[in-house]
């Protein structure tokens, strides 16, 4: 089923030359072969959010030049091309390629009036970004992602933008603009409101670990049963009977979830050459309860009290 494009489209794929927008307007869209079929394009149909609705924000820095970004349904998105040319990537298209699909896309941007070169440009996503600084051989790579992570990315998600020149223009030429960002400055308000409530109510758990538990006190289960005095195998059982404990599907021992484990154990991720795995580890805390709990079930006198 054939249907038109909007004067908008038309425009933007016909910015110039002797065919104008109203005859093109006109042809049903099907018949135009040079319109993308799998790949995906922001804002050809109006209804779709754009960068073009959003503006092309231009960051500028002394070491490395020039970055072009919009805000797309409330996430960053970078141009490709200038990603690659601050960390120095040689062959862009061919590190572009290297993406997975759901990091990069094809959109069509705003050219601030410049109506030469292609207006279709490949954009990544935070993870893209990633992507391509890790792909990157620059030494100031680092210094990079600290400015674009520290700097750029806050600034967009707290304001829906970075404060640039181009935007300023913006705000004096379309009033309403403010409105925008007076909403989105509320919206990242309470959000940040709604951390901070988070992070208080985690607060005197983390005081708790920082002022009690000391990593070097912690032993895994195996010099956990040995200080006790309890044969591993009967120790891992009585840990796995009570609930203490439960073993994955690849055969790692994990405490459970649960309050009343709550500050018995920690678990450590580790990394070997081919193996990545966890490894739970005892506090003085979970020591004293579980020797505690064996002996009231078990009936057997351990060592005494641990010392915490």
């Amino acid at each position: 089923m054939a249907f038109s494009l909007s004067a908008e489209a038309a425009a933007f794929i016909v910015p110039s030359g002797n065919i104008s927008p109203a005859y093109l307007q006109s042809v049903p869209t099907a018949a135009i072969p040079f319109l993308p079929s799998k790949t995906k394009v922001a804002h050809l149909l109006p209804e779709r959010k754009s960068i073009m609705d959003n503006k092309i924000e231009v960051f500028k820095n002394e070491q490395f030049g020039e970055i072009r970004t919009a805000l797309i349904e409330n996430e960053p998105w970078f141009v490709a091309v200038d990603v690659c040319r601050a960390l120095e990537i040689g062959n862009s298209s061919q590190a572009i390629s290297r993406l997975d699909a759901d990091e990069k896309m094809i959109t069509l941007i705003s050219n601030e009036g410049n109506k030469r070169g292609n207006p279709n440009m490949t954009v990544v996503n935070e993870p893209g970004l990633y992507t391509l600084i890790l792909s990157s051989r620059k030494p100031e790579a680092k210094a990079f992602k600290r400015w674009i992570t520290h700097d750029v990315i806050p600034m967009i998600r707290k304001t829906g933008g970075y404060m640039t020149d181009s935007l300023l223009e913006r705000i004096q030429k379309e009033p309403a603009v403010i409105v925008e960002f007076a909403q989105a400055l509320i919206l990242e308000k309470n959000r940040v409101k709604a951390l901070e409530c988070e992070l208080n109510t985690a607060k005197p758990k983390a005081d708790y670990y920082d002022a009690f538990i000391n990593p070097d006190d912690c032993t895994n289960i195996r010099t956990t049963a040995k200080e006790l005095k309890i044969p591993e195998r009967k120790f891992v059982q009585f840990l796995l009977k009570e609930k203490y404990l439960f073993r994955s599907p690849s055969g790692q021992l994990l405490p459970y979830n649960k309050d009343s484990n709550a500050g018995l154990f920690i678990v450590r991720d580790f990394v070997t050459f081919c193996y990545t795995g966890s490894q739970t580890y005892f506090t003085p805390k979970g020591k004293e309860v579980v020797r505690m709990k064996f002996q009231k079930k078990c009936g057997e006198e351990l060592l005494p009290k641990i010392a915490r």
